[in-house]
């Protein structure tokens, strides 16, 4: 008799695993179909996970300060029953880190971090110039004022088709003030502060006035008096002033090109001042407004 229920037993187990693989097959086939044309992209919109701080899903350190890969499956199962989303939602769920069925530990089937995606990031960034422009004073209590090329720097030589000046981005430039003790709040773990969901992101100027060249304007050389040349100017004070918006822009979507009235006080034709702005760096100029 106890023969009969184990014999019983092995092959109801056997048919549970059989069913379970059938499952898992027929899962990671529509994964892999479906997320090979169109990937399914991480909710970060979704009410419950707006109330998730960052580090709850991603682990940055002072040792690996750059976010590299999917978060692991413990921080997926934290909320979610992983054997039940698979089976009801292989595509929507598993294929959000998953091309296909993970093979083993080193061969999961992921997806290259971070996923390519046909729109911008869900994340804009926080920043703002006049708060980064205030003098620091950093903790060996050395006070130090920012400059414009702290971050800016002239590239060189200057290639048609790249930016002519370098916009430091990332953690390892952030960090340097903001890491795990920041010369002023946030600090490296504080996401949130940075990262908006659905904020501003970076608005693309470089190039869009093609004649345009920073190295032609390194130099002021509108009429002054005589008393005014003596005047200690600081070294980006140019650029502050060129870039009003940016110097003043509290959120990044409020940076704009200079505007067409204040390029016309230097190219107006005078003696001694370049020729008036041809019509099309003038259209450029109000294009970009216009955004």
């Amino acid at each position: 008799m106890r023969h009969n229920m184990t014999i019983a037993r092995l092959k109801l187990t056997v048919i549970i695993l059989a069913i379970t693989a059938g499952y898992a097959f027929l899962s990671s086939s529509r994964v892999s179909e479906a997320s090979a044309q169109q990937p399914a992209l991480f909710p970060h919109g979704k009410d419950k996970h707006k109330t998730l701080e960052c580090s709850k899903c991603h682990v940055i350190t002072a040792e690996q300060i750059d976010v590299k890969a999917f978060p692991p499956h413990a921080a997926c199962a934290a909320c979610h029953n992983l054997a039940t989303e698979s089976l009801a939602k292989p595509v929507r769920f598993c294929g959000i880190c998953h091309n296909g069925q993970p093979i083993s530990k080193q061969q999961p089937a992921l997806f290259a971090f971070p996923k390519q995606r046909s729109t911008v990031s869900d994340f804009g960034d926080n920043f703002s110039h006049p708060s980064h422009l205030k003098p620091q004073t950093s903790p060996s209590a050395e006070t130090k004022t920012p400059r414009c090329d702290d971050c800016h720097k002239k590239v060189e030589p200057v290639r048609a088709a790249s930016p002519e000046l370098t916009r430091a981005t990332g953690h390892r430039t952030c960090f340097e003030c903001h890491g795990e003790k920041p010369v002023k709040p946030p600090n490296m773990l504080q996401c949130a502060e940075c990262h908006k969901l659905n904020g501003a992101h970076s608005p693309d100027l470089f190039g869009i006035v093609k004649e345009f060249r920073h190295s032609d304007h390194d130099y002021d050389i509108r009429p002054k008096k005589k008393a005014e040349l003596r005047t200690p100017k600081a070294r980006d004070y140019l650029c502050i002033e060129c870039h009003a918006s940016a110097a003043t822009a509290a959120s990044l979507r409020e940076i704009k090109l200079p505007k067409e009235s204040y390029c016309g006080e230097c190219h107006n034709g005078k003696i001694g001042l370049p020729d008036k702005l041809s019509d099309s760096v003038l259209n450029s100029i109000r294009a970009s407004a216009k955004r």
